[in-house]
């Protein structure tokens, strides 16, 4: 006899394990299907943004966030350097984290199943299954097998298969980043500060995007850098190289390894970066997007697990709601839900985007960031007086 589910979620990452964890907590019998064994490598900045951490708290890790590598600042060369403390906003944390995605995602994962998720790795989805009507009922795995339930959530990435097979278009999609990193030792004391670095050319244009020197603790660090394809000629640059070129701008005292030894120890991962909802609305009837499937990467800074947590724990509630109060066909209840949450700094993130990309208005930015008076002004009025991040700088 064929099983059925509430909610089958393909993709165990963080938004598939916080939507299961959301849903099993309610008494709904939720499987979670991944393609890798867990724990598993993934490419990722490592790095965990004050917001990420209040979801992780609310998830109830905290105990288990706070064993992570803390970093309670941000510093910024723009060339200048200057320093950013986190904001502190009213019963949110005011630090931030590092922690590897294969120990991040695995401590996630076993927290759905505790909240009595059924996990099944090494099962690959590799599409949608349909009713007569066209609704999505279930899904197929990869040899044939299909696992049938009322709703299935989409966590399964950037190259979502679901996504794929249903033809999805959307007016925003398009927008991603690229990004490349590797976790190194480096010569240099452990830090609590997450070092960002603006001047980022490629044959003499500002690019749209940053460096990241992120400490993960015990002398290592993960080094990368992101762009978006705004830029004219982003796929003229050959990531690999360029991160080459990113490590040798930094401080030889550091004794970093060269490139061409990182790729043989093969610590060098790249990735593309859905941004801004790439696929909108954010529901078809009998399925739910989250997480990079969604597009949830923040748009002006590309910052993704902690929209991947908050659109996976959104997904895991409105998918019950719906269903104990209308059915499958209609998750209106979740765009909703998406579009107060971000619809705005989305819509402010697409638009910037573009601009970004133009060399001219880079430049522009960056001449106009490196002035500490102009920053002053800018925190002031992206936060409130009590709430806004000390800025310091010489």
């Amino acid at each position: 006899m064929t099983q059925r589910y509430d909610l089958v979620i393909a993709g165990g990452g963080p938004s598939g394990s916080a939507a299961a964890w959301q849903a099993a907590r309610t008494g709904a019998k939720v499987v979670v299907l991944d393609k890798a064994e867990f724990p598993r490598s993934k490419p990722c900045g490592d790095g965990l943004t004050a917001r990420a951490v209040s979801y992780l708290q609310k998830m109830g890790l905290a105990d288990e966030v706070a064993s992570y590598h803390r970093v309670n600042r941000v510093t910024v060369f723009s060339p200048s350097k200057w320093e950013l403390s986190f904001p502190k906003r009213p019963g949110m944390p005011d630090h931030g984290h590092t922690v590897s995605r294969e120990h991040l995602d695995t401590v996630l994962l076993k927290h759905a199943e505790s909240a009595g998720a059924e996990v099944r790795q090494g099962a690959e989805v590799s599409g949608p299954e349909f009713d007569a009507s066209g609704r999505v009922v279930g899904v197929v795995l990869k040899g044939g097998e299909k696992v049938y339930a009322d709703a299935v959530i989409a966590a399964d990435g950037a190259y979502s298969p679901i996504k794929r097979a249903l033809k999805l278009d959307s007016a925003y999609k398009g927008y991603q980043a690229i990004a490349i990193r590797s976790e190194m030792h480096a010569n240099r004391a452990d830090s609590d500060s997450l070092d960002i670095y603006l001047k980022l050319e490629f044959q003499g244009d500002q690019l749209p995007g940053y460096g990241w020197v992120f400490p993960m603790g015990s002398g290592r660090f993960n080094i990368g850098l992101g762009y978006v394809n705004s830029y004219k000629n982003w796929q003229s640059i050959n990531a690999t190289q360029f991160l080459g070129e990113f490590l040798r701008t930094l401080p030889p005292e550091w004794e970093l390894p060269p490139i061409e030894e990182l790729k043989k120890n093969k610590s060098v991962r790249a990735w593309r970066l859905p941004m801004g909802f790439t696929a909108w609305p954010p529901w078809r009837p009998g399925v739910l997007f989250t997480g990079d499937s969604l597009g949830a990467g923040k748009p002006a800074s590309g910052a993704g697990i902690s929209k991947a947590l908050e659109s996976g724990l959104a997904a895991g509630e409105c998918a019950i709601a719906a269903l104990q109060n209308g059915g499958p066909g209609d998750f209106t209840n979740y765009a909703l839900r998406m579009e107060a949450a971000w619809g705005k700094e989305y819509r402010r993130g697409r638009y910037f985007h573009k601009l970004a990309g133009i060399p001219a208005v880079a430049n522009s930015g960056i001449k106009f960031i490196d002035n500490g008076f102009f920053r002053d002004r800018m925190l002031k009025a992206l936060y409130k007086k009590a709430q806004g991040p000390q800025h310091t700088y010489k």
